[in-house]
């Protein structure tokens, strides 16, 4: 049981997110197809009419709906009312609005619409949807005394997809966020009992950044100079009430959008640009934060593929770049429960959390087994690629012993032939001692 949770030769994996886009004009949805391809990673279907948006939906389950407002099936925005109606959250395209439109729209319950007049409307309409997308699940916060104003707020912010939690003042809010490091944006007003918005911000921001969590403040009193001194204190932005729907979705897409970009930004410095996999500095940070937690047993595992001078020497290097790819794939899939890390030319590390080295072991020589009788194909020619496994404890110690131990054990694999797993846990403790 245990090793079919550390090593899952069959991943599972989780519903992939779905979009509809029902656009009738040939020109626009090229243009979107276009757009979507740089921006999105999900599942997305074209339809050109109501009939064939309703086929689709009778078919597939969809997170979200781009539609046109007008249709030559549909001139009176019927397929928006129908994706709503079918329970698909759904931003709106149309080429004109005024008034009427604008609150019919509000009244259907649309996410938001957007005037299609310059291709520049395309890009912020993809983009929109792409934050959209990466906002289904993310938690949020409520902070506001009015039972009114949170109802409000909350089924704004359910509509952009996020999960909506709510505290009646700053000192509940506080402790919530204390408890719940998944909250990514908070809402607080200014004049709560218990613990202002003011205050409420600056005990925040002493324990979450604003790379981590984004803040929004909010106030219906004039008082001058509130949005300043919020921003001063560590929020991200800040909403008058009573606010405009659309000024509401804005600033909450916007907000949320730096606090993507930022995380985004952190990945790639995080990634090895060629496998995908977490780089040796993320592997590094990751490691000495693990092993604070003294009474975790974990299992620390270096792997290096055999005999990999000869794959360059055949291939070239673009062979060997699809080789450690392919590689990579297979490591990433076989433990995608695990820390997997490229940190070096064509070796890997691995940490195995809370799985002691004597089961860890068992689940290395399956693994070992399944690399070794895996195809891979480099330059259309399939050739088997083998590889050696050094595995050590990774429990009361220090990273640079337990990297020390986990390197003598792949030498050792190495020596003994290689394509073997070899586990060293009376050097590990050897080890420790002369580092220490």
């Amino acid at each position: 049981m245990v090793i079919k949770q550390v090593i899952k030769l069959e991943v599972k994996r989780s519903p992939m997110q779905r979009l509809l886009i029902v656009e009738d004009s040939k020109v626009v949805q090229q243009v979107l197809r276009h757009i979507s391809a740089q921006y999105l990673d999900v599942a997305i279907d074209f339809a050109w009419s109501l009939s064939e948006c309703k086929e689709f939906v009778s078919k597939h389950s969809y997170t979200l709906a781009l539609v046109d407002l007008t249709l030559p099936d549909a001139p009176n925005g019927e397929v928006a009312k129908y994706t709503l109606l079918k329970g698909i959250p759904t931003v709106v395209l149309t080429s004109k609005m005024d008034e009427y439109k604008r609150l019919q729209m509000l009244e259907l319950g649309v996410i938001d619409y957007v005037i299609k007049d310059n291709r520049d409307s395309y890009n912020y309409a993809i983009k929109l949807v792409a934050q959209l997308l990466r906002n289904q699940g993310c938690k949020a916060l409520i902070a506001d005394d009015s039972v009114l104003s949170r109802t409000l707020m909350k089924q704004m912010l359910e509509k952009q997809l996020f999960a909506v939690s709510e505290a009646h003042d700053g000192r509940q809010a506080l402790d919530m966020l204390k408890n719940d490091a998944e909250i990514k944006l908070l809402m607080t007003d200014y004049a709560m009992p218990t613990m202002d918005g003011f205050e409420l911000v600056k005990a925040v921001r002493n324990f979450r950044g604003r790379d981590d969590l984004a803040i929004i403040g909010l106030s219906g009193a004039s008082k001058h100079g509130l949005s300043a001194r919020f921003i001063k204190y560590g929020a991200n932005d800040f909403l008058t009430k009573p606010f405009m729907n659309e000024e509401f979705h804005c600033r909450v897409l916007q907000t949320m959008e730096q606090l993507s970009l930022i995380a985004d930004i952190k990945e790639s410095a995080f990634r090895d640009h060629l496998t995908g996999l977490y780089n040796r500095r993320y592997f590094y940070q990751y490691a000495e934060k693990l092993l604070k937690n003294k009474n975790q047993k974990n299992s620390l595992v270096l792997l290096d593929i055999d005999f990999f001078k000869a794959i360059n020497d055949e291939f070239g290097h673009d062979g060997g770049d699809q080789a450690l790819k392919q590689v990579s794939n297979l490591i990433r899939t076989s433990f995608s429960n695990s820390t997997v890390a490229r940190i070096g030319g064509e070796e890997f590390a691995i940490i195995l959390t809370q799985v002691e080295v004597e089961q860890a072991e068992k689940c290395l020589n399956l693994f070992i087994q399944k690399f070794a009788s895996y195809d891979f194909t480099i330059s259309d020619k399939t050739l088997s690629i083998t590889a050696s496994i050094g595995l050590a404890e990774f429990q009361n110690t220090n990273l640079t012993a337990a990297m020390r131990v986990a390197d003598r054990a792949l030498y050792q694999a190495k020596e003994q032939g290689r394509n073997c797993v070899v586990l060293n846990s009376t050097l590990q403790l050897a080890e420790v001692t002369a580092i220490r």
